[in-house]
């Protein structure tokens, strides 16, 4: 049996667990197969956002959300009659908006049945042009290109970012654009983590992937894209986690109902220590443009 150094962090404090796409699909699972009815109410809002909002000037959930998103789609270029792929689309929220506001047709993956089902739903009620997969990123194969590939806070999630982006480089037309929104560690030692990092961990199935900036920009880069940085301020992300948890304290009761009091308990431990735990990290936009 291989044994770890002793220099090395044991697995269950490090980040960057390789995985076959089956185990891959149930670790993700393992946070995303909650009841959708869940997610809603501590996201709030009209589109159910789970990732870091904009609030220069929203005081709403939904009116951060809709800042947000229109910033990805400012980046992204979109224009009527687009057709964009949305990677980890979650419940379709942000699919739905951008169909619907810019008039581009959409293609999102997911790998939660429950995701999928609540999507199908929330596009079916907006009469929108877009539809959702349940596919590992690994897995997808398109025979028409897209103008625009987006991810928010997912990317996270993938131990072959490299592999990802040269996926994303094939998908795309001749300068269509990638968007990714992804937190970014200060330094390559946060990658060792901490009591609360392996909470975090835990809650997320060990499919913590978080690199420097200057990684994945190089990644980017090796795949064939221009790339640019566009910042996003910590506040915004400490308001958006303020926000979901004082939703998730509005309907306590009804959480409780659907998570159990203990889950009820670990949600609120994991939304604390995210707060805390971002103050290691930047929060950006990354552009990469075909070439």
């Amino acid at each position: 049996m291989a044994r770890t150094s002793p220099a090395s962090p044991t697995p269950e404090h490090q980040l960057y667990h390789e995985y076959s796409v089956e185990e891959d699909q149930q670790r993700t699972n393992v946070h995303y197969e909650q009841p959708p009815e869940f997610f809603y109410l501590f996201t709030g809002g009209e589109w159910n956002v789970y990732s870091c909002n904009l609030w220069e000037t929203a005081t709403t959930d939904t009116e951060s959300q809709e800042a947000k998103l229109d910033r990805t789609a400012e980046l992204a270029g979109l224009q009527p009659g687009m057709r964009i792929l949305d990677v980890g689309c979650g419940w379709a929220g942000p699919l739905t908006y951008l169909c619907k506001k810019y008039g581009v047709t959409g293609v999102g993956l997911t790998l939660s049945p429950a995701q999928k089902q609540a999507a199908d739903e929330r596009i079916a009620r907006h009469r929108v042009d877009a539809e959702v997969k349940i596919c590992h990123w690994q897995d997808y194969e398109d025979d028409q290109p897209f103008d625009a590939i987006v991810t928010d806070e997912v990317i996270v999630h993938f131990f072959d970012l490299g592999g990802f982006f040269k996926k994303c480089h094939r998908l795309l037309k001749p300068d269509g654009v990638m968007v990714n929104k992804e937190l970014h560690h200060l330094h390559p030692r946060h990658a060792v983590l901490e009591r609360g990092g392996e909470f975090i961990s835990q809650i997320y199935g060990d499919t913590g992937n978080y690199r420097t900036l200057a990684e994945e920009l190089e990644l980017g880069y090796e795949a064939g894209f221009e790339m640019t940085v566009h910042h996003i301020p910590r506040r915004h992300y400490e308001t958006t986690i303020d926000h979901w948890q004082s939703n998730m304290y509005q309907h306590r009761e009804r959480i409780k109902e659907l998570l159990g009091d203990e889950g009820y308990k670990n949600w609120r431990i994991y939304l604390k220590l995210a707060r805390r735990i971002q103050k290691n990290m930047t929060l950006d936009y990354v552009v990469g443009r075909k070439f």
